[in-house]
């Protein structure tokens, strides 16, 4: 991961490092505040709604897979709006300001950074894994559940939680946390540390965890979207021919709506992620971008951004849920109106 190549000597501030900022530091501190409250009011809203989510999925039952694999992806999608906030209040101008005895930088990378990227990752897999069951499903409709079964959706799910750890193991088997002294401020502060090996650790995973697996998941969507508009689009102009109707019958009118429900989520997904698959390509070729380097600010806000718009990812779903599956909106009106009647019942003390 590119923001951990080295040590921060942030105190007091978003940086204090000895090569001056291309920004001001008002306008820093104006852009941080400012995006820490818009931030935490979407986050906190994202967080209950995927909470929702995973109400209603559970109380539908996961006989059906989707159910299982979008409940996995609201459990991903907490994650990754938890690490954030982690993130915001660590970096936020009030809290930089504070006299702590640690490096605030160096801590929210190990905290916050690779936690919230791990989750982003889990989000891709499983967003994939959606679009290609779909796909199948277009495909091979009389074949998909013989293939997709409960246990293989089951099975896949947790294998990419856990699989997906070891793209950031490396990480806090490389960095380590050290008391060292620190120039600017005369006083040891905890800081992040490396092993010897870390350049040739971090040369190698850079690739495979930052630039690899990101572009694969994106490619996985695209081509499983693509396959899906194709298919259905020939099947359309195709209505006259007995043996395609056939075919198309087998695709419900159900599964037409889910197929729109889960192809929205998936353009939502490359959308919002673009930008943070942006910056980490800029950082792999402009050394400056890196943390510590020249054009570090503007990195700082180029990450800020991608944060923002991978909040709006993890929190948007219940809407588009909500707005494109009847059955979601029963099972929401029936959860609260369950809700509703166990309070009305229960006793006065």
């Amino acid at each position: 991961m590119a923001i951990a190549n080295v040590t921060s000597t942030a105190v007091g501030g978003l940086t204090q490092s000895s090569v001056v900022g291309v920004l001001p530091p008002l306008v820093l501190d104006v852009f941080m505040a400012i995006n820490t409250i818009c931030f935490e009011t979407v986050s906190l809203a994202g967080i209950c709604a995927n909470l929702v989510n995973i109400m209603v999925f559970t109380k539908q039952g996961f006989k059906d897979t989707v159910n299982i694999t979008l409940t996995a992806l609201a459990v991903s999608d907490i994650g990754s709006l938890v690490t954030l906030q982690l993130f915001f209040i660590f970096i936020n101008p009030w809290f930089l300001k504070l006299d702590v005895t640690f490096i605030p930088l160096d801590v929210v990378t190990m905290v916050s950074f690779y936690p919230h990227n791990y989750f982003i990752r889990v989000c891709g897999f499983i967003t994939a894994f959606a679009a290609f069951e779909r796909c199948l499903c277009v495909v091979t409709p009389l074949k998909v559940k013989q293939i997709i079964t409960k246990n293989v959706v089951i099975t896949f799910n947790i294998s990419v939680f856990i699989v997906t750890f070891f793209n950031i193991f490396h990480v806090y088997y490389i960095c380590y946390f050290d008391w060292k002294l620190s120039a600017n401020v005369n006083k040891t502060l905890l800081t992040l540390s490396f092993r010897n090996n870390r350049e040739a650790v971090f040369s190698v995973s850079y690739f495979i965890t930052d630039l690899f697996v990101p572009y694969f998941t994106f490619a996985v969507i695209i081509l499983s979207t693509a396959v899906i508009a194709v298919k259905l689009h020939i099947r359309a102009c195709w209505r006259g021919d007995n043996i395609t109707t056939q075919l198309n019958s087998n695709i419900t009118t159900k599964d037409k709506k889910l197929i729109l429900m889960l192809t929205t989520v998936s353009v939502i997904f490359i959308v919002c992620l673009i930008p943070q698959s942006a910056i980490l390509t800029a950082v792999s070729l402009v050394r400056g971008l890196s943390l510590k380097g020249a054009y570090f600010d503007l990195a700082l806000l180029c990450y800020v951004i991608s944060y923002y718009t991978e909040t709006i990812n993890s929190s948007v779903n219940f809407l588009f849920y909500y707005k494109m599956s009847s059955k979601f909106q029963k099972t929401l009106r029936d959860l609260f109106d369950r809700q509703a009647k166990v309070k009305t019942k229960l006793p006065y003390c």
